[in-house]
């Protein structure tokens, strides 16, 4: 009996220091993972903070994109108001004409967004601004897209029917387009005055117009859309880190 009862004693006394490891083990992985998560949280407030540059970037671009945008809607719109006879054709018409061939491209910085992205650190991240963070950049995928048609547009629509038509008035004193005329500035050619009774015909420009200032006014709201979940994306990432 009494060895018995040592033999229950060791056995109960192994079983104890079998429960203290598996339990020092559980505590040392608990551990553990608290330390990974730890690191995980500050790479990912790290790369946080690079976002919120990024988009402070974006924000800039965005800002000079839109402001540009502005004059060629108030120059295509001008135009517009011509071909209809609604004000006279003038001195400004064929560089109204040539603001057409510009194109805008943006370019989003995306370096810490992919990286969030690719070490999984994203995750982590509360699910409201995780959605805001992926509503922002999905928008700014869309301006590329809609980038992408109007530029295609003026290359395979507006730029062949202007070099056919309209690339004799490149020359000093015939376009007042200020890029022209600073590269026209010590052209000795004679100014070709604006055939009015021509142009009021071309029904063909007056439609390609049409379509791109349709066009720019889109990409318009897309710049304004961005700019505003841009700045309240930021506000909403440095708030979470301060």
């Amino acid at each position: 009996m009494l060895t018995e009862n040592k033999f229950s004693k060791y056995f109960l006394y192994a079983i104890g220091e079998i429960v203290l490891v598996v339990i020092g083990i559980l505590i040392a992985l608990q551990i553990n993972n608290w330390n990974e998560q730890s690191k995980i949280r500050k790479s990912a407030d790290t790369q946080l903070n690079q976002l919120s540059q990024n988009i402070s970037d974006d924000l800039i671009q965005l800002d000079a994109l839109n402001e540009v945008i502005e004059t060629y809607i108030i120059k295509n719109q001008t135009l517009s108001d011509q071909f209809q006879q609604i004000i006279p054709f003038d001195s400004l018409t064929t560089s109204f004409i040539t603001t057409s061939l510009f194109e805008q491209n943006f370019y989003a910085n995306t370096t810490a967004y992919d990286k969030l992205n690719m070490t999984g650190e994203f995750t982590v991240l509360p699910k409201a601004l995780q959605m805001d963070i992926t509503a922002y950049y999905n928008l700014l995928n869309r301006i590329k897209e809609r980038e992408e048609i109007t530029n295609t547009f003026i290359k395979k629509e507006i730029e062949p029917y202007y070099f056919n038509n309209y690339s004799k008035y490149h020359r000093k004193g015939s376009n007042k387009h200020p890029l022209l005329e600073e590269y026209y500035k010590n052209d000795k050619r004679e100014a070709i005055p604006l055939d009015t009774s021509a142009i009021m015909d071309d029904d063909k420009m007056a439609t390609l117009n049409f379509a791109r200032l349709y066009q720019i006014k889109i990409q318009q709201e897309f710049y304004e859309e961005a700019l505003q979940k841009g700045i309240k994306l930021k506000v909403s990432i440095d708030e979470y880190l301060n």
